[in-house]
C-alpha cells in the first residue's frame, strides 16, 4: 500500500540539538535498520517485539516496514540510534495506524522517543491517519509513559498494554510541550520523491 508520504518532498537534513538528525528511511536503509535492532540490549529487544523473534522473521519484518510503512530514523553522525514506524493497511482499520519505536539502549531517556513521536504524529496527520495505536509489553514502562504524555489511555490486555493517541490532540499537546522548537520535515531517501519544499511542524 502506498501512503501519501511516499510523494512528499525532501528537505535538507536538519539537526536536533548538536548530535541528532532525523530522516525518512527507505529500502536502501535495510542494513542500518537491521544493525540498529541487533544492537539493542536483551531487555530493550524484548520490549520492542514483546518477546524474542528469529533473524528470518526480523529480516522480513524490516524489509516490509521499509517498503510499506512510514519509517523515521534518528542518526547520531552516520549511526542509526532510534526508529519510529507507522503501519497502515491490512488488518488495521482505515484512519488508524499502528506505531512502533526502538531506541538504542545507550540513547534511552534522552528525549528521542518524544521527538520521534512528534514527527510521527505530523506524518500521520498528513496521511489521513487520525488515531495512532500504541501496543507494547506490559513491562515497557518507558513506552507507556511516552504514549500517555501524548494523550493515550493505556489498557491492559493479556500480556500487552494497548493505547490510542488521537492525532489532533497529540499534536496540540506536542505544540504546548515543544512550542519553541519548530522542525522541518525529515528528508526522503534520494530519488524517491520530487524536490519540493515542505515542513513537518
Amino acid at each position: 500500500m502506498f501512503l501519501k508520504f511516499l510523494f512528499k518532498p525532501r528537505d535538507p537534513e536538519f539537526s536536533l540539538g548538536d548530535d541528532i538528525k532525523l530522516r525518512y528511511l527507505g529500502p536502501a536503509d535495510l542494513n542500518a535498520f537491521r544493525d540498529h535492532i541487533h544492537e539493542l540490549h536483551f531487555e530493550d529487544f524484548r520490549d520492542r517485539f514483546n518477546g524474542l523473534v528469529s533473524d528470518y522473521w526480523l529480516d522480513k519484518y524490516i524489509a516490509r516496514s521499509l517498503n510499506e510503512a512510514i519509517v523515521i530514523g534518528a542518526y547520531s553522525g552516520d549511526h542509526l540510534v532510534a526508529v519510529a514506524e507507522l503501519h497502515t493497511g491490512g488488518r488495521i482499520e482505515p484512519g488508524q495506524g499502528e506505531s512502533a519505536f526502538s531506541v538504542a539502549s545507550d540513547w534511552r531517556q534522552k528525549g528521542l522517543g518524544t521527538i520521534l513521536l512528534k514527527a510521527l504524529l505530523r506524518a500521520a496527520s498528513e496521511n489521513d491517519v487520525s488515531t495512532i495505536i500504541v501496543e507494547t509489553g506490559s513491562q515497557n514502562h518507558a513506552m507507556k509513559g511516552l504514549a500517555r504524555r501524548f494523550g493515550a489511555k493505556m489498557q491492559f490486555a493479556t500480556d500487552q498494554s494497548i493505547g490510542r493517541i488521537n492525532v489532533a490532540d497529540g499534536l496540540r499537546l506536542a505544540a504546548r510541550k515543544l512550542e519553541r522548537r519548530n522542525f522541518p520535515a525529515p528528508p526522503f531517501p534520494v530519488g524517491e520523491v520530487p524536490p519540493i519544499s515542505a515542513s513537518l511542524i
